[in-house]
């Protein structure tokens, strides 16, 4: 492949892969930066949402399901 055919992203993985570690971890640096205010946060990016888990009762059988428990039922 040709250099005038390889994608960008090939070049910048490229540059980090063989640049100084230096001018490389710079780059990176500002890279991040950038990303960060692209995402919109001051922070890292957005942790994903935790699932709910299900309620449970005093005995911790998740409520709605009493199925092991006898009927006080008549």
């Amino acid at each position: 492949m040709s250099k005038g055919n390889v994608p960008e992203e090939v070049e910048v993985l490229r540059f980090f892969e063989e640049a100084p570690i230096e001018k490389a971890e710079m780059l990176f640096n500002i890279v991040k930066e950038k990303m960060r205010g692209r995402l919109g946060g001051n922070g890292p990016a957005e942790k994903p949402k935790k699932k709910h888990s299900a309620a449970k009762d005093a005995r911790g059988v998740p409520l709605g399901e009493e199925a092991g428990v006898p009927s006080t039922q008549a």
